[in-house]
């Protein structure tokens, strides 16, 4: 028997709802096949903050169950009837989001008061927004308008350890941009404009460790002259408002200036543009450089108080401290 004649005897042993499934599995690989594969991929322009500009229409089941969220939040302990009063959606489906809410664990039935009540599992929400997370977010729109309209990029880092850590970066919407990226450096804080604007502007017992823990770093050659040095500096610093790069840094063709985001004596984190050199003269220095960063910096800082008068919390659990 020929390997066709076999194949045959085969299938008409197998039951035919059999044969008719594997039938359909080859055909839809063909289709599969032929058919172009569609992309699913966001629209949104590079940069853009306006959450109006959605690539595809909002998945209302998702909606409706964070608005269930908000609101048994909002009242503490809510009642289905209570619930639907609140957001007008009708009871069976509250009772269907409430359910999967209670199986995701972010809601509680408490049948003692007689309602649903948030657990502590909805703090996991909220876990990545908190220190620099929300200096970001309130900084993110600023920073972005100042880089379309000086066309440099705009940088925002905290101090990490002995070092700033670069967190927020325009550089994909300069259209003069000098690098691929910045995020992820660690400039160091007596050599850069960020790290000499967080040691200006911190606390004094702050900015004596720091300078310390360089006295005790033999590698890095911190002598009496460069502490002499790097004191004269800080101390302009502190007069004009302002740090720049030491000019031996590399790359030498950049130049940067940096400002602290402050809230009386804390230094949230600080903010910095940088340019060619060459490309700006120094007499237009103030007028496209400095003054739209000190403009830029004053708005962050009038936001931040604005946003935690809003929220009614302690300032203490509205942000991390920064050092």
């Amino acid at each position: 028997m020929t390997p066709v004649e076999t194949a045959h005897v085969s299938l008409d042993k197998l039951p035919r709802t059999r044969v008719l499934a594997r039938a359909d599995e080859r055909e839809a690989k063909r289709q599969s096949v032929l058919k172009p594969k569609v992309r699913c991929r966001t629209n949104s322009r590079r940069g853009s903050t306006d959450p109006s500009q959605r690539s595809y229409p909002p998945v209302q089941a998702v909606c409706r169950a964070l608005d269930i969220l908000r609101t048994v939040n909002r009242l503490h302990i809510a009642s289905i009837q209570q619930i639907h009063e609140a957001t007008g959606f009708p009871k069976p489906t509250i009772v269907r989001m409430l359910e999967t809410l209670l199986g995701e664990g972010y809601v509680a039935r408490d049948n003692m008061c007689g309602g649903y009540s948030v657990t502590g599992r909805a703090h996991e929400l909220s876990a990545g927004h908190q220190g620099i997370t929300q200096i970001i977010e309130i900084a993110r729109p600023l920073a972005i308008a100042l880089t379309r309209e000086a066309k440099w990029p705009i940088g925002i880092g905290v101090l990490d350890g002995d070092a700033i850590a670069i967190k927020f970066w325009t550089g994909s919407i300069s259209p003069i941009v000098h690098t691929n990226t910045v995020l992820g450096l660690r400039p160091e804080l007596d050599s850069t404009a960020m790290g000499r604007a967080l040691l200006a502007f911190c606390p004094e017992a702050e900015r004596e460790k720091h300078i310390q823990r360089m006295r005790n770093e033999a590698a890095r050659g911190f002598g009496e002259a460069e502490e002499a040095r790097l004191r004269a500096i800080l101390k302009q610093v502190r007069i004009d408002g302002y740090a720049t790069r030491d000019p031996r840094t590399l790359p030498h063709r950049i130049s940067t200036f940096a400002m602290p985001i402050r809230e009386g004596d804390v230094v949230h984190a600080l903010i910095n543009i940088s340019y060619f050199t060459t490309a700006v003269p120094k007499s237009e220095i103030v007028e496209k450089i400095l003054s739209p960063l000190r403009a830029t910096t004053a708005m962050i800082e009038q936001a931040i108080v604005m946003t935690k008068g809003q929220s009614g919390r302690d300032p203490a659990m509205s942000f991390e401290p920064a050092f």
